[in-house]
């Protein structure tokens, strides 16, 4: 898809119609906007695996690896009256008692993420609790699984890099339902907003967790490590400086950014000096 003229809609085109969206445990709204482009909104809030901005750097950063799995994203002001006439109308008392009092933002603005709505029915990635053992050096990858084992490899680092504290939580690894007869669609990275902390040296909200996860990672693609080796503060500052709403991530949430990314090639590299480079790089 052409991101540019996705994001030229999603940030521009006029609101037609919104209305609450169901499903999870934060605030968000399905949104419909002229010309018929759908679109899901992530306003500010106070919980904080909710974070719009983060959901805005996870596409910018994605992009910036190559990485074409996180929908485009756009940030953008929708008034505080739009949001909270859309909860009323939704016939639930308690959602609409939650967007009054847990919306952040200033004045009668809202600022949140306006993020694409992936067209068709998603369906849970079978297979993805084996990453363990499908990213494992040591065990045999069958043909038939090694693309599984590149999409979690690329997910895995991808998580470590931002900081995904949510990925496990349970539903949120999908991808797009293929049609009968097709071959399954790509895996989506979606649900970025408990990301891109910037405690524990860099290492993020639970580094325990992530680091054992990271361990797991035993099989590469060379391409995206490149990407990875080449990030730098000012790559990552000019990417996420280009949405509407300012930069999408503070000076000290990039340089956690770097952080965690030289995690990830020292640990490629300890991997790679121990192991046949044919086993290690596995993946395009």
């Amino acid at each position: 898809m052409d991101d540019a003229a996705q994001l030229a809609r999603l940030c521009n085109a006029p609101i037609e119609r919104i209305e609450r969206n169901r499903g999870g445990s934060t605030l968000s709204f399905r949104v419909w906007l002229t010309g018929g482009q759908r679109a899901l909104f992530k306003p500010q809030q106070r919980a904080e695996v909710a974070n719009f901005r983060a959901e805005l750097a996870s596409y910018r950063l994605g992009r910036l690896l190559d990485l074409h799995r996180t929908p485009p994203a756009c940030g953008r002001l929708v008034p505080r009256e739009t949001l909270q006439r859309a909860a009323d109308a939704s016939g639930d008392t308690a959602f609409s008692q939650r967007v009054m009092t847990e919306l952040l933002g200033r004045a009668e603005a809202v600022p949140g993420a306006m993020l694409l709505w992936v067209p068709g029915s998603l369906e849970p990635v079978p297979g993805v609790e084996r990453y363990a053992q499908l990213l494992d050096i040591t065990r045999t990858l069958p043909p038939s699984e090694v693309s599984l084992a590149a999409e979690l490899s690329a997910l895995l680092l991808f998580d470590f890099l931002e900081d995904n504290v949510d990925r496990w939580s349970g539903g949120n690894i999908l991808r797009p339902r293929a049609a009968p007869g097709e071959p399954p669609a790509p895996m989506l990275f979606m649900d970025n907003g408990a990301s891109f902390s910037a405690i524990n040296g860099g290492l993020g909200a639970r580094p325990s967790d992530q680091a054992a996860r990271l361990d797991h990672v035993q099989r590469f693609s060379p391409s995206l490590l490149r990407s990875l080796r080449g990030l730098t503060a000012q790559s990552l500052q000019a990417a996420m400086a280009e949405d509407p709403l300012g930069p999408c991530l503070s000076e000290a949430q990039i340089q956690a950014v770097l952080t965690r990314r030289d995690r990830i090639v020292a640990h490629a590299d300890e991997v790679a000096a121990a192991h046949p480079q044919a086993d290690v790089f596995a993946f395009p």
